[in-house]
């Protein structure tokens, strides 16, 4: 982490620099595979997106926990009201008669204090399979993290092959264009002298034009590869990146096909994702089940207190010597009939049976994806083999027929058509390098863990 903070720093100073001295400026990092490999770690959007998808899972768990908690509210009360007064009769005992009245207003009210509505859950069947659910639902977002994690790892290490694979195929590009260039030099020397037609000359200046818009697409070529690094870097686009790591061995896998099919069915994170997400439809079916099937059987109990108008609140111990009750109430129940209900039963078991043959096809794919992956290798290993004695000979054959044509022996098309061969052995044999350092990359990403040394 250290060497990392050094070149972080270099960064930031290459950063303020460019800055100062033209905002335009492309910056660059010299970075090696491993470093590249950090950074992106660091910096990869969809691996800090993950962290917020685990965060809102492990959120949901405990959601599912306090529902077992006993819930309970606190209340305090105080009103007062007032009557008005009523129009009535009395008998007057003087004179015996009835005389109309106005009465008095009357005022009420009081206070009150409650501790009520203590649900305590006793027995909930599926409550307890929606918790274990929430858990495997958990389980499946961290190891669909981990996936990412491989497969961003993948994308870097496979951005930094092809931008060095672009980067030899311009070199071998260049050299093409140098020796075209010298091929229609000569032509037109001879031509001025009268040893070669007109014809040799147009034909090594096409070849020369037609080179030189090759050269043109393989430097396009290496400007979109470093952007796609700084990509998935998690880097602008006006960050250059430049292959401090240049040297790679081609080494076969560590692990035979069956070491590493058992390896990536049994602990690739896909898989394990995938089949903790069946655990959890598992569980869900489960619940609804519990839901239909088992009681419900909850606690409830509550504490009232209050206080007249007229009434003198005496001290807190007032609350256990009058004007006080208490409840307690134990309640089950259970679902007699519900459609409703009775289909969501059958849905969440459709998705259980859904998901399992997810899973099973997910391991046959993989097991597919393992086997194409050796067999990619095994031809790559094989094209470099061959190529690597098509260069040898094709450069044995140039010299040939260089020397036939300078001494007159030779035409200048067998001699163009020496140097097509030679370079185009010599593009085959850096892709095909380069394509077995990717496909060794994309195996361990299908295995999920390293397979060769120099990738680890």
């Amino acid at each position: 982490m250290t060497q990392f903070v050094r070149y972080a720093l270099a960064f930031l100073i290459v950063l303020v620099g460019a800055n100062a001295g033209a905002q335009e400026a492309q910056r660059e990092m010299r970075l090696t595979l491993s470093e590249c490999v950090e950074v992106a770690l660091t910096n990869n959007a969809s691996l800090e997106q993950n962290k917020y998808t685990v965060a809102l899972a492990e959120a949901g768990v405990d959601t599912r926990r306090h529902q077992f908690l006993p819930s309970t509210s606190m209340s305090w009360s105080f009103s007062r009201n007032v009557s008005g007064p009523r129009e009535g009769a009395i008998l007057d005992p003087a004179t015996g008669t009835l005389i109309q009245t106005l009465g008095e207003s009357r005022t009420g009210g009081g206070q009150g204090f409650g501790f009520g509505n203590l649900n305590i859950p006793i027995y909930n069947g599926q409550l307890l399979s929606q918790l274990a659910a929430s858990k495997k639902n958990l389980k499946e977002v961290q190891f669909d993290a981990k996936a990412t994690y491989s497969q961003v790892v993948f994308q870097v290490k496979q951005n930094y092959f092809q931008l060095l694979q672009a980067m030899r195929l311009l070199e071998v590009q260049q050299e093409r264009v140098r020796v075209s260039e010298e091929s229609l030099r000569r032509a037109e020397t001879l031509y001025e002298i009268g040893s070669a037609a007109i014809l040799q000359v147009a034909n090594a200046r096409s070849n020369l034009a037609n080179l030189n818009a090759q050269l043109i697409q393989r430097e396009n070529a290496i400007n979109i590869a470093r952007s796609n690094l700084a990509f998935n870097m998690g880097l602008g686009t006006d960050v250059d990146i430049i292959p401090a790591e240049e040297e790679f061995e081609i080494l076969p896998p560590k692990f035979s096909y069956n070491d590493a099919l058992v390896t990536a069915i049994e602990q690739h994170p896909s898989l394990l994702a995938d089949r903790y997400g069946m655990l959890a439809d598992r569980d869900d079916y489960t619940a609804t089940k519990r839901q239909i099937y088992h009681p419900l059987v909850t606690a409830q109990a509550g504490y009232n207190w209050s206080l007249g108008k007229d009434e003198d609140f005496g001290g807190p111990e007032d609350l256990f010597l009058k004007n006080y009750s208490y409840t307690f109430t134990i309640r089950a129940s259970m679902n007699i009939f519900n459609m409703g209900t009775t289909n969501q039963l059958k849905t969440r078991r459709l998705q259980y049976l859904r998901s399992q043959e997810l899973l099973d096809q997910a391991k046959r794919q993989k097991a597919v994806n393992v086997k194409q992956r050796y067999l990619n290798l095994e031809q790559f290993r094989r094209s470099i083999e061959a190529t690597e004695v098509a260069v040898q000979a094709s450069e044995e054959n140039f010299k040939l027929e260089e020397e036939r044509y300078n001494f007159g022996g030779g035409t200048f098309l067998e001699r163009l058509t020496a140097q097509r061969d030679l370079f185009d052995a010599r593009n085959n044999l850096v892709q095909a390098q380069y394509n077995y350092l990717i496909e060794m990359a994309r195996l361990e990403n299908e295995v999920g863990v390293p397979v060769a040394g120099n990738l680890e």
